[in-house]
C-alpha cells in the first residue's frame, strides 16, 4: 500500500521524535507520493503534489505574514503536509500560522524531540518504492491474464468473473439504459448487489474516465470506444487500493470490448460468406439441389421439411453513422434474434438496409411457429430502431425457395415504407396493391396517370393550400364514407360536403362514384408511394 501520513507518523522514526498533530487530522489518510527535506521559502515552486515535507522551521522565521506566505504556498502547490522539528530555530509555531492551517484543515505536526531526517526518508521512501513495485507486478498480473482470456476467446460474463476475482470486490457490467449485461457478486448476494439497480445507476451519473461517482460512491469506467461508448463497468463497493482497482477496471473494460470486437468481426464474417450463398440461390446459381444442400449445411442449416424466405427492412442509415456501420447493426440485430429463439438460418446482407434470411422449418413445426419464434425475438430486442419483417411462403425444395426469398424482400420493403406496423410480419397478401404500385410508381405510364387524376388538385394545393389532398386522402381511406370521415376527421357534415364539393368541381369528377374513388385511389397510392 502506498504510505499516508498516518502510516509515516506511525512509523519509528518519526515516533522518536514526540509529534503532536496541531491540524489536519481529518486528512492524515492522505497518500504520501514523496518526502522532501527544505528549509527554503520558495520550496513550493519545486513541488508537484502529495509531497510531504520536514523542516526545522527555518522557512517561518520572520514576520508573522512571511511565515504564512510559506505555508500557503506549500498548501497551494497542493503538499500533502508540513512536519516541523521543534527546537532552538523555531520553540513553537506561530500562531498566524496554527490559525491558517486549522481553517484550511491542512495537516501539520510538530516534532518535539529531535529526529533523524534521513531515517524518516528513507522509511517512507523504502514504502512507496515497494508499493510501485508491487503495483508493477499487480500491473503485469493484470496483464497476462487478460491477455490469456482474451487469447482464450472467453466471453464477457467470464472477463467479469475474473475481475471481481483479481479485485475482491464485487463488477457489474451495463448498458446505456442501465440494464445489467454482466456481473458477479463478491461478499454479497445477488439480489442485494442488483436490488432497484436502475434506478440507483441514473444516481450515478456518467462521467469520462475512471473514477468514483454517484451516493454511494460507485468507481465506474465507460465501455466502448472513444465516440461510441456502449456501456459501463462498475465496482459499487471499491473497498481495494482505488489506483489499483482503477487500472484493473480500465483493463477488464478494455477486454470487454475487444471481446465484443470479437465476436462482431466473426458475425460480420458468417454474414458475409452467408451473403454470398443468398446471392448465388437468387441468381440461381447453385446448381442441382444436392449441391445446395450440401453448401446450406456447411453454412450451418439444418435440413428441414421446408424452407421459407424472410426479409427484415430498416430505415436507412442516418446523418451520423456510414451504410456499412447500419448493415453491420441490423446484421447483428438479426444474428442475437436467431440466437435466442434458437432458428436455424441462413442470413445476409443484402442492399443497404435489408437482411435476408432463409429458414428452415423442422419436420415436426410449421413455418408460423418458425416466423414467430424469430419475429418475437427480434422485437424483444428493445431499444432499437423499428424494422418490417417481410416473408414469402414455404417451400419444399430449397432451390425453389429462391421465390420465397424474393417475394419477402419485396414484400418487407413495401410494407416498410407504406403499410402501418402491427402485425409480426407481412405477407404478400398484406401489401396487395401497395406491393403493385411499389413496383410500377416509376413507369411513365403510371406517372402520367397520377398526373392525370391528380394534377389538378395539386395546383389548386401549389396556389392556394387549404388541405384539400389531404381531406381527398382521408375520404378514400374512409371508403368514401362521409359519416365516417365527419366523425374520425372531427368536422361538422355541412363544413365536410362543402369541401368535398370543392374537390369535386377542381377534378372535374363525382366523388361517390365508385369508379372514380378507385382511379383516384390508386393515384394517390402511387402519388404518396412515389414521396
Amino acid at each position: 500500500m502506498i504510505p499516508t501520513i498516518r502510516t509515516v507518523l506511525a512509523g519509528s522514526a518519526v515516533q522518536a521524535g514526540k509529534p503532536e498533530v496541531l491540524s489536519g487530522s481529518s486528512r492524515l489518510d492522505r497518500p504520501v507520493r514523496w518526502v522532501h527535506v527544505s528549509e527554503v521559502r520558495e520550496v513550493a515552486d519545486l513541488l508537484e503534489g502529495d509531497e510531504l515535507l520536514l523542516s526545522t522551521g527555518l522557512a517561518m522565521r520572520g514576520t508573522a505574514d512571511e511565515a504564512t506566505d510559506y505555508v500557503s504556498a506549500l498548501i497551494g502547490a497542493g503538499a500533502a503536509g508540513l512536519i516541523v522539528e521543534l527546537g532552538e530555530h523555531l520553540p513553537s509555531i506561530p500562531p498566524a500560522v496554527l490559525e491558517l492551517v486549522r481553517s484550511q484543515d491542512f495537516p501539520l505536526v510538530a516534532l518535539h524531540r529531535q529526529a533523524r531526517f534521513v531515517l524518516i526518508t528513507e522509511e517512507v521512501h523504502r514504502g512507496i518504492v515497494a508499493d510501485r513495485f508491487d503495483f508493477v507486478r499487480f500491473a503485469q498480473d493484470v496483464h497476462e491474464t487478460f491477455t490469456a482470456l482474451s487469447l482464450d476467446g472467453v466471453g464477457v460474463d467470464e472477463l467479469v468473473r475474473a475481475g471481481a476475482e483479481m479485485a475482491g470486490s464485487s463488477f457489474v457490467l451495463e448498458d446505456l439504459n442501465r440494464r445489467v449485461v454482466a456481473f458477479h457478486a463478491i461478499g454479497r448476494p445477488a439480489d442485494g448487489l442488483l436490488a432497484d439497480w436502475e434506478r440507483r445507476s441514473r444516481l450515478c451519473p456518467r462521467r469520462e474516465g475512471t473514477g468514483l461517482a454517484g451516493l454511494e460512491g460507485w468507481l465506474t469506467t465507460v465501455v466502448g470506444t472513444h465516440g461510441h461508448e456502449w456501456g459501463r463497468l462498475v465496482v459499487p463497493n471499491p473497498m481495494a487500493d482505488q489506483q489499483r482497482l482503477g487500472m484493473l477496471v480500465e483493463r477488464v473494460a478494455q477486454a470487454v470490448e475487444l471481446s465484443r470486437m470479437i465476436e462482431r468481426d466473426q458475425q460480420s464474417v458468417q454474414l458475409q460468406a452467408q451473403s454470398g450463398f443468398l446471392s448465388e440461390l437468387l441468381d440461381g446459381r447453385l446448381g442441382d439441389e444436392s449441391t445446395a444442400l450440401t453448401r446450406a449445411r456447411a453454412l450451418g442449416l439444418a435440413p428441414g421439411a421446408a424452407y421459407v424466405g424472410a426479409a427484415v427492412q430498416a430505415d436507412g442509415a442516418s446523418e451520423a453513422e456510414t451504410v456499412h456501420r447500419a448493415q453491420r447493426r441490423l446484421g447483428e440485430r438479426v444474428a442475437r434474434a436467431l440466437a435466442a429463439s434458437r432458428q436455424s438460418a441462413i442470413a445476409g446482407v443484402l442492399g443497404d438496409d435489408q437482411v435476408v434470411l432463409l429458414l428452415s422449418v423442422p419436420p415436426r413445426s410449421t413455418e408460423d411457429d418458425v416466423l414467430t419464434a424469430f419475429a418475437g425475438a427480434l422485437r424483444a430486442d428493445a431499444g432499437r430502431d423499428p424494422v418490417t419483417i417481410g416473408v414469402g411462403t414455404a417451400e419444399a425444395d430449397l432451390l425453389a425457395s429462391s421465390r420465397s426469398l424474393r417475394t419477402a424482400q419485396h414484400v418487407a420493403r413495401v410494407a416498410h415504407e407504406a403499410l402501418t406496423p402491427g402485425p409480426p410480419w407481412f405477407r404478400q397478401a398484406d401489401i396487395r396493391l401497395h406491393g403493385l404500385i411499389a413496383q410500377l410508381h416509376d413507369d411513365p405510364r403510371v406517372q402520367a396517370f397520377v398526373e392525370a387524376e391528380l394534377d389538378p388538385l395539386l395546383a389548386h394545393e401549389a396556389r392556394h393550400g387549404g388541405g384539400l389532398l389531404d381531406l381527398l386522402r382521408q375520404f378514400l381511406a374512409a371508403g368514401g364514407n362521409k359519416s365516417l370521415l365527419a366523425r374520425t376527421s372531427h368536422r361538422s357534415r355541412p363544413a365536410l360536403y362543402a369541401k368535398l364539393a370543392q374537390v369535386e368541381e377542381i377534378l372535374g369528377v363525382r366523388l361517390d362514384d365508385p369508379s372514380s374513388q378507385l382511379s383516384l385511389g390508386v393515384a394517390m397510392l402511387a402519388h404518396d408511394h412515389a414521396r
